[in-house]
């Protein structure tokens, strides 16, 4: 006879245990989510984001800057094993402006 009370008393902690659970952690992400949408909290990642893409833009330029210089170099190399024939006759030779390997510009 006992059996029936216990099992009822049993669902009915449980039940309530998950209620309280599950309404504090719903009451935890809503805190979250309201904390990262601050407009101190908004203006940080807006902050670091345009950082970021100014490193990028940086990193990026230069890297082709690097890739343009070096792409430069192999041409005058592949001129310069062809030797004076490489030249069509009548035509003045290519100016050659600032170093070989560069674009005669100091860098930063």
């Amino acid at each position: 006879m006992i059996r029936r009370p216990l099992w009822v008393a049993t669902g009915v902690a449980i039940g309530v245990g998950g209620t309280l659970w599950a309404e504090q952690r719903v009451r935890r992400r809503l805190q979250q989510a309201a904390d990262r949408l601050t407009p101190r909290h908004v203006a940080d990642g807006a902050r670091d984001s345009v950082r970021q893409l100014g490193a990028r833009v940086r990193g990026a330029v230069e890297e082709g800057r690097d890739e343009r210089d070096r792409t430069e170099a192999e041409l005058w190399d592949g001129l310069d094993r062809r030797g004076p024939a490489a030249v069509p006759t009548g035509s003045p030779a290519p100016a050659r402006r600032g170093s070989r390997h560069g674009s005669g510009r100091a860098r930063r």
